[in-house]
């Protein structure tokens, strides 16, 4: 950072790090963000703090209590566990305005919070549990669901163990390519971006291999496999505890770390767990008894509103980790508990981001000022977080953002993101590159 800044580090309680920066008394405009921290935490958010110290904010983040060294993290302490759900970014929220009011001799005049995956988690929670904490919240690919997120990707893992050298990367690939190839026309542009996968219907069979063929196709072995990941899982019972991949959706081919460390150390208190007696009905309860402020699907924001908070959550639609449909049965059960569609619009917004992957990265347009990404222009028209304070300062809500798709330092396309139900429609006419060419408009209902 060129601009000078007071750099506060300090532990509040005995091990919740945190970092504050202040800027200077000429450059503070008064208000205060917080920056959340995904995955298993342990880190802290020098992507969106110095975004922060930039526009004049008072920023802070916080580890949540352990560091990301510790592979072990989970085992022992409970309170660990409990600071990572919850306690650490209200405890964050609280210490910051502290320091600042004492710094500047002056209480922030608004408080905003910003995170993607864990980070937006931690949103949803502040929002639930704590609704004084801020005046405004960005929460992207928030996982309301994270205990069944996390019985997935444990499931996933012992799938793939199970089954070494069935799938390569190249064969998921080409089933996420397939997908895309059969929805992309949907939305009356074929771009390689799919507007809403939920309008297309895409049978995994279609690439069983014919008499001869060995490229581009699959095996009748590796349908069965690929469509268990994309179907919903389900418990002993039957019942599916999600709703599976949407097609396009590229398998996530990584190792969570946070899945074998949640179900071996959290509940069986074994470092070295490896799957053994896992069991996705078992262990759906298991986490909602021994860390049960992990789920953040709580659709009552009656305190929220009440304090007049505004929300504002973002959610890739080709994201592998935290399931778009997820995301956006959440908000239509805030709709269902606070009033319906027009009264929930006017305290929290959703915006779907069209091929675009885990809060980045993807085919599709994917900066518009979400966690850890800069806006091409830093505006309420293309910013969230310039959105997001029009919203509650001047309380005009956003009903577009424009996204850009940056490459090699150029802006290469532009699309709006419409403020859910609504989806961008083609004009017909002029480049599909430019937003200027789309209308938002509500589409047909999805069955």
């Amino acid at each position: 950072m060129k601009a000078p800044f007071c750099r506060v580090k300090g532990v509040i309680e005995r091990e919740i790090g945190f970092e504050l920066w202040l800027p200077g008394r000429a450059e503070w405009n008064g208000k205060f963000l917080a920056a959340g921290v995904g995955g298993d935490a342990g880190t802290f958010n020098f992507n969106d703090l110095p975004r922060g110290l930039l526009r004049g904010y008072a920023a802070a983040t916080t580890d949540t209590g352990h560091k990301a060294a510790e592979v072990n993290w989970m085992l022992g302490d409970p309170m660990r566990l409990k600071n990572y759900e919850l306690r650490a970014q209200h405890l964050l929220a609280e210490t910051s305005k502290a320091l600042i009011a004492r710094y500047y001799d002056s209480a922030p005049r608004y408080s905003y919070f910003i995170g993607c995956s864990g980070g937006g988690r931690q949103g949803l929670k502040e929002m639930q549990r704590f609704a004084g904490d801020y005046n405004g919240i960005i929460a992207g690919a928030p996982g309301p669901k994270t205990p069944e997120m996390t019985v997935r990707r444990m499931w996933e893992i012992i799938q793939r163990d199970s089954n070494k050298g069935l799938m390569s990367s190249s064969d998921w690939k080409l089933v996420a390519d397939a997908g895309v190839k059969a929805c992309d026309a949907a939305d009356g542009v074929t771009d390689g971006v799919v507007e809403d996968p939920r309008v297309c219907h895409f049978d995994i069979a279609s690439l069983q291999c014919k008499a001869g063929q060995t490229q581009g196709c699959l095996s009748g072995q590796q349908i069965k496999f690929a469509k268990s990941f994309y179907d919903p899982l389900r418990d002993d019972e039957g019942r599916a505890i999600d709703d599976g991949l949407l097609p396009g959706v590229l398998v996530d081919s990584g190792r969570s770390r946070l899945a074998p460390a949640t179900f071996g150390q959290a509940i069986r208190h074994e470092a070295d767990w490896q799957g053994a007696g896992f069991d996705v009905s078992k262990d759906l309860a298991a986490i909602d008894k021994v860390m049960p402020e992990l789920r953040a699907d709580d659709a009552d924001l009656t305190a929220f509103k009440a304090r007049k908070g505004k929300a504002i959550l973002y959610q890739g639609w080709m994201d592998p980790a935290v399931a778009a449909k997820m995301t956006i049965e959440y908000y239509e059960d805030v709709q269902k508990k606070m009033g319906g569609e027009r009264a929930t619009a006017d305290f929290i917004r959703l915006f779907l981001a069209p091929g675009m992957l885990h809060c980045s990265g993807g085919a599709g347009p994917d900066q518009f000022g979400g966690s850890g990404r800069d806006a091409p222009i830093p505006d309420k028209n293309h910013d969230l977080l310039s959105a997001l304070e029009n919203w509650v300062e001047r309380g005009q809500a956003p009903d577009r953002i424009i996204a850009s798709k940056v490459v090699d330092g150029k802006v290469v396309r532009t699309r709006p993101l419409c403020a859910y139900p609504e989806v961008a429609r083609y004009r017909g006419t002029g480049s599909t590159d430019d937003e200027t060419n789309f209308l938002c408009v509500r589409p047909k209902r999805i069955e």
